[in-house]
């Protein structure tokens, strides 16, 4: 039976590991994440609402909590990133730790099926947010044909939506450019973790996948051109929301939603160009997924060591020297009114290069604090209590279909809507009352979509491999 609403609706509940809760601080990551991003979205959306700058609307907005911790909510997308990384190296090192490694059954058996249940993974949430985009319309490109518009449709399908022109995207299938990226990692990953799993004898694991991060460091430093992506006043001057739409559907947007009209200069050609070689490329953006896979080496060697229960003073000290340290680079990342003063190009490069990877290190200590025994010195229960708290379990299952769909319902709630009314208050204030209207919504869409469409899909997918194994095997 592939429908079983009742179990499938309780699970959203419950977690299946109740005898072994070492992965339950996942849960509050992934959500605080979940939150972050649809707040940043959020403040995106009510952002072009404002008169434009040097308006006194948009110093206001200068002036206020929600510009100054756009850099931290736009970082949170790291968090998934270094998640995925996290749970695809656990898995597959687990399963070779209890298997003898095998050349033929990884790469013709194992490695097909991983990729194909990826994929089948998230297709459904493209049903859901392709649903939603019927509901609420969006034009078609400028004189296109069938054609164009099926290749602007196949770029999302076949998982290569982050290397198009952006003038080319949906704006309602915007946030799935992070899907296909997460996709690219999940058929490369598995090939580098088998390569360097089964040299391991030649070359530390750790040492392998460091280098890697440091390759895509380097990758930024090179791509980054800091004369021609000069785009440190663009975010200060102007609504990123309207800045990276295409200008057809800024079009649309003024005539359909009377927004302000906005016409684009030649100074947001940067902003472009920092897009298509920096920001959306898997060569510049796959640091964190490598990081995640470092965190998941670490938590396998802490795991086969013993630590004495007394923790020294120095071992202390040092905990919380990182904590603090972690604690001063969040602070780090808030924003001000006034533009940043640009230092040498060398110097640019290295903080383009290493700003979110060095994110991800933070939040990955963090989750290790929060998973490795409790005798380790770095385990923090406080941290790992807080993350594993049980209301944390519905916004973290359902945080995918959320991610693919808030950004629409928040925008048709906010520009064409109900929540339009919190125009009146400052951006800070109508972010925090639309948030839980916007993540109740959407939760009510994903748990209706989870329980009828995605959990019958898994069922069955996972009954055809099934049967294709059993028939393999005969």
């Amino acid at each position: 039976m592939y429908w079983q609403i009742s179990k499938d609706f309780l699970s959203l509940f419950t977690r299946s590991n109740c005898q072994d809760n070492h992965f339950d601080p996942i849960d509050g990551f992934r959500s605080i994440a979940s939150l972050l991003i649809t707040s940043l979205h959020i403040v995106g959306i009510f952002s072009t609402l404002l008169l434009p700058y040097p308006n006194i609307e948009w110093q206001t907005f200068l002036h206020s909590a929600a510009f100054a911790l756009i850099n931290l909510m736009s970082f949170s997308l790291e968090i998934f990133f270094m998640l995925s990384g996290f749970l695809l190296t656990y898995k597959l090192i687990s399963k070779w730790n209890r298997k003898r490694l095998n050349y033929e059954d990884f790469l013709v058996k194992e490695y097909p099926l991983l990729v194909m249940k990826r994929v089948f993974r998230f297709w459904p949430g493209f049903l859901l947010v392709t649903l939603i985009l019927l509901i609420f319309g969006e034009p078609l490109y400028p004189n296109a044909n069938y054609l164009i518009e099926f290749l602007r449709n196949c770029n999302l399908w076949l998982f290569f939506q982050n290397y198009i022109n952006t003038d080319y995207w949906y704006f309602t299938f915007s946030p799935l450019w992070s899907i296909s990226l997460d996709m690219q990692i999940h058929v490369l990953l598995p090939l580098f973790l088998y390569l360097f799993y089964s040299k391991q004898k030649y070359l530390s694991m750790n040492k392998s996948l460091l280098i890697l991060v440091l390759l895509s460091i380097v990758q930024v430093m090179i791509v980054f051109n800091p004369q021609t992506m000069s785009i440190a006043s663009i975010g200060h001057r102007y609504s990123s929301f309207r800045v990276l739409s295409s200008p057809f559907l800024n079009q649309w947007l003024e005539t359909k939603y009377n927004l302000t009209k906005f016409s684009p200069t030649s100074e947001l050609i940067p902003l472009k160009l920092f897009m298509e070689n920096v920001y959306l490329p898997l060569g510049c953006r796959f640091g964190s997924f490598i990081i995640g896979s470092i965190l998941a080496i670490k938590i396998f060697q802490c795991q086969s060591k013993s630590y004495p229960n007394q923790k020294s003073k120095w071992q202390i000290m040092k905990k919380y020297l990182f904590f603090g340290m972690i604690s001063f680079h969040l602070l780090s990342l808030l924003q001000t009114a006034d533009v940043p003063p640009n230092p040498p190009d060398i110097f640019l490069k290295f903080l383009i290069g290493i700003s979110r990877q060095l994110f991800t290190i933070g939040q990955a200590f963090l989750l290790f604090a929060a998973l490795c025994p409790q005798t380790h010195p770095y385990h923090s229960s406080r941290l790992k209590t807080f993350l594993s708290a049980r209301f944390w379990i519905p916004i973290s299952k359902l945080s995918y279909f959320t991610y693919l769909i808030h950004i629409r319902i928040a925008f048709q709630l906010i520009v064409h809507g109900p929540l339009r009314l919190f125009k009146t208050y400052s951006i800070t204030y109508a972010t925090l009352l639309t948030l839980p209207i916007v993540l109740l919504l959407s939760q009510v869409i994903s748990t209706i979509w989870f329980v009828f469409i995605d959990k019958p899909i898994e069922r069955f997918i996972n009954e055809q491999f099934l049967q294709h194994r059993t028939t393999k095997s005969i």
